[in-house]
């Protein structure tokens, strides 16, 4: 068997026993998948998006070894980018609003995952549209427009499976309403 083949798990024992390439093909697995995610996350801000992502795989290294396989390794990942995220945002609107004396910072939205959608007029409606979900309904859109499951997204999101699932159920029926003129 090639190590291409190997699952994650097996490939994170072998990166633990000191095989370096290991964690190349894992790295390599997930790479695009992460950085799409705090992309969609934090639209137009490639710097910070580019530090966020070497961030997350410098704490996925140094965490790998508390890894258990009870979620998948791009669910732990994506949680462990979107932690962070939340850290930074926190802190900016902090400093922000120490600054601006008490005015609250904004803190970006999520943004629309682009894939499958045409450009045009329908691919605006559908960002515009999706922009006026609560963050947490918007993140498990996102999620789920890159295959995440939704018990997943429940773990990633830090709550239950009926709640994800409400949640994704109000942002479909909130599009539904907002893009009705599409049907």
């Amino acid at each position: 068997m090639e190590k291409q083949d190997l699952t994650d798990k097996q490939l994170i024992d072998r990166y633990l026993a000191e095989d370096d390439e290991a964690f190349e093909i894992l790295y390599s697995r997930y790479k695009k998948a992460i950085y799409s995610y705090l992309n969609k996350l934090i639209p137009g801000q490639t710097t910070l998006v580019d530090d966020l992502f070497q961030q997350a795989w410098m704490k996925v290294i140094k965490n790998l070894p508390k890894y258990r396989d009870n979620q998948t390794f791009l669910a732990w990942v994506i949680r462990i980018a979107r932690n962070l995220s939340i850290d930074y945002f926190r802190k900016e609107s902090r400093k922000q609003a120490m600054s601006l004396d008490g005015i609250e910072a904004d803190v970006p939205d999520f943004a629309l995952p682009s894939k499958g959608v045409e450009a045009g007029e329908l691919g605006s409606a559908i960002q515009k549209a999706v922009n006026t979900l609560p963050a947490d309904q918007k993140e498990v859109f996102v999620l789920r427009q890159e295959n995440i499951p939704f018990k997943e997204i429940a773990v990633i999101q830090e709550t239950t499976l009926n709640t994800t699932l409400g949640r994704m159920h109000y942002a479909v029926n909130k599009l539904r309403g907002l893009l009705k003129e599409w049907a």
